[in-house]
């Protein structure tokens, strides 16, 4: 699995909105990329907590923009809390540090 959400090329320009999803966890997906490669913007007005664990492959949440007002951390792993300004840019940190320790020399 590359990435949860496939949208048809005709509505990618549209928003999709998870009127109530609370918790969004990712959990050993080894070949996961994202949770959605399109542009389409995500709406997430009740989503409160996301869990990305084993997951080494994401490198970013989503191509497009994404709005989650309650969203204040991403838990990763050993239960640690992370944030850089968005849940886009928390992923795309997430990914570097991966991949610096992974490779230290960089």
């Amino acid at each position: 699995m590359l990435d949860v959400v496939k949208v048809d090329q005709e509505k990618a320009e549209e928003e999709i909105i998870f009127e109530n999803l609370e918790i969004l966890e990712f959990s050993s997906l080894l070949s996961l990329r994202s949770f959605c490669n399109g542009k389409q913007a995500f709406i997430f007005p009740s989503l409160l907590d996301v869990v990305v664990k084993g997951c080494p492959q994401m490198k970013i949440f989503s191509s497009g923009f994404t709005v989650a007002p309650f969203l204040i951390a991403v838990e990763v792993e050993n239960e640690k809390k992370r944030w850089k300004d968005d849940l886009n840019t928390t992923i795309e940190q997430l990914f570097k540090e991966q991949v610096r320790k992974a490779i230290p020399f960089i």
